[in-house]
């Protein structure tokens, strides 16, 4: 998960550091992250792979709603040094689904590979996926970003996969054609895009999530995000996916010359004491249920016959 470059600075300022070029995926990869910021080395990182047959069914959780997503919105794009971030302004929340309280919808950006067969931030059974967008929120009753990257629950993220199709996706032709306007890195070119709904860029009808606590899976590395990885997958085609990797990173190599973006993502990280639910029955929480309904089964029949 990537946060605007001013949310970066007031967390390097607080550290006592003085510029947002201390990390990367390159020189200063996220191997190193926790030599300069102690907050990527704690218990509770991000991403994880998430592996079905280890996670705990909770009913309870329901659906999430998401209220604002259908409304056509006015919306930039930006290279800012480590991805393309969309910018939102308009009021898209969530709520529900587990949440303690509602979340405002700030920003989305990606994490991708440098080929189709990784590029995924979390992992689903250990497989991986080309690319992941993330929806960040902010709760609503904290009133910004910058007031809620310190506070216990204080992001909700949104986690969806993308999978390679035959044929492009029409609802992401506008923002992909915008990739060449912000091809360098340079956070104040901010492109609009087509006024469009948020639910193009999301599966239609996205239900089946898993939930657990975690971090922001670049520095600070914040351990203050409630995660909702989603099941349901967006299509992509090879061609839209590689015109991400044209984009340009603020890390400077050889000759100063600035990398390309490729492998923007953080290696998964140990869940530790962490439980991972789920929203839905896995195999896992199905195979329980079956098992407890044919001991229970058993023992009817037992006693019956006992008589």
């Amino acid at each position: 998960m990537e946060l605007s470059l001013s949310v970066a600075f007031f967390f390097l300022t607080f550290v006592g550091l003085s510029t947002a070029a201390l990390w990367g995926y390159e020189d200063s990869g996220p191997s190193k992250w926790a030599e300069t910021f102690d907050t990527c080395g704690l218990k509770s990182q991000s991403p994880i792979n998430i592996e079905t047959l280890n996670t705990s069914l909770q009913i309870s959780l329901g659906n999430m709603t998401m209220t604002g997503y259908e409304t056509p919105v006015a919306l930039t794009i930006k290279n800012n040094g480590h991805t393309a971030q969309v910018d939102v302004t308009g009021n898209q929340y969530i709520s529900k689904g587990g949440l303690s309280e509602q979340y405002k919808l700030a920003q989305f950006h990606f994490h991708w590979g440098s080929d189709d067969t990784k590029g995924s931030e979390h992992q689903i059974s250990s497989k991986t996926f080309p690319m992941e967008v993330h929806f960040v929120h902010y709760k609503n009753s904290l009133g910004s970003l910058g007031n809620s990257v310190n506070e216990k629950d204080g992001l909700a993220v949104l986690g969806f996969m993308f999978e390679i199709s035959e044929s492009d996706n029409a609802n992401y032709a506008d923002l992909i054609s915008k990739l060449a306007a912000i091809k360098a890195y340079n956070t104040s070119n901010l492109v609009p895009l087509t006024n469009t709904s948020l639910m193009n860029f999301i599966p239609s009808n996205p239900t089946n999530f898993f939930r657990y606590s975690g971090s922001l899976t670049t520095p600070t590395c914040n351990e203050v995000v409630v995660w909702t990885v989603f099941t349901e997958t967006i299509k992509i085609s090879k061609t839209q996916m590689a015109t991400f990797r044209t984009l340009m990173s603020s890390e400077h190599g050889p000759n100063n010359k600035h990398y390309h973006i490729k492998d923007n993502f953080r290696p998964v990280q140990p869940l530790n004491s962490r439980t991972v639910y789920s929203n839905f029955y896995t195999s896992s929480a199905t195979a329980a249920h079956i098992t407890v309904y044919t001991g229970v089964l058993s023992l009817i029949l037992s006693t019956i016959l006992s008589h």
